[in-house]
């Protein structure tokens, strides 16, 4: 549970070791267009062609080092979702059975083979996010949305969420530590007891954004918060997007 509730705000700590975008990506909008670019020709690839999903790879890893971004963050993003992971792949073991391929003796089923590139997909496709996401401030990344005609309602709401997501930090930490001096042991620490406070920090969270939100609208909020003017998409980034899609038409076309 403490582990749990003191992640809750890592990404307030981590927050600050957002680096500048990688000039290979060009501006914030080319960037964007080609993480969605990118997703898209990984999700191309046939079920059977784990070679070809292993190709995308060179994508994340080529921004990780040219961005120089920290890789212990993002291995521990990556390892939290791999449970998701293993449990949806593990549904192609049973589904398909067929044998497909014998190696040294070993023969593999067309279910380990599709289960295995899903993983490879999943993995590949969520560390080219967090290299690009990464690689960006996210209050830049909501410009970036403006210059796509995403509606400012929506683009207010991440900018709130991200900017006070620290609330829920504090509120978490606040509880774990009122619990910690009412326990001995383990005592108090069980599960039918440490469900109840889920709902708990629920409640105080949004009683603590009900507060902020009434001091936000005394100093002027009105639902919107300004944003300055965007430019539209350039020739420089057109080039970019350009480029990004040459080479990953060349990588589906060649494996």
């Amino acid at each position: 549970m403490k582990r749990r509730l003191s992640f809750i705000g890592s990404g307030t700590a981590e927050r600050e070791t957002v680096t500048p975008a990688s000039p290979f990506l060009g501006s914030d909008r080319s960037a964007l267009l080609v993480m969605v670019l990118f997703v898209f020709a990984l999700l191309s690839v046939p079920k059977f062609n784990l070679p070809g999903v292993i190709a995308f790879g060179a994508f994340p890893l080529f921004l990780i080092s040219a961005a120089k971004l920290h890789v212990g963050i993002m291995v521990k993003r990556l390892l939290l979702i791999s449970p998701f992971v293993l449990f949806m792949a593990a549904g192609n073991l049973f589904l398909d059975r067929n044998p497909v391929i014998l190696i040294y003796g070993i023969t593999f089923s067309g279910g380990m083979i599709s289960g295995t590139v899903i993983v490879a997909k999943t993995i590949i496709s969520v560390a080219g996010l967090l290299s690009v996401t990464s690689s960006i401030p996210f209050y830049r990344i909501c410009r970036a949305l403006e210059a796509f005609r995403v509606p400012d309602v929506l683009i207010t709401q991440l900018i709130l969420l991200d900017r006070y997501r620290s609330v829920l930090h504090e509120e978490a930490q606040s509880m774990l530590k009122a619990r910690n001096i009412r326990s001995f042991g383990r005592k108090g620490k069980e599960l039918f007891r440490t469900a109840p406070l889920i709902g708990s920090l629920l409640l105080r969270t949004t009683n603590r954004a009900e507060r902020l939100y009434r001091s936000m609208s005394a100093r002027g909020f009105h639902g919107r918060i300004g944003h300055s003017s965007t430019e539209n998409m350039n020739l420089d980034d057109w080039k970019t997007i350009g480029i990004w899609s040459f080479l990953f038409l060349s990588l589906r076309l060649i494996f």
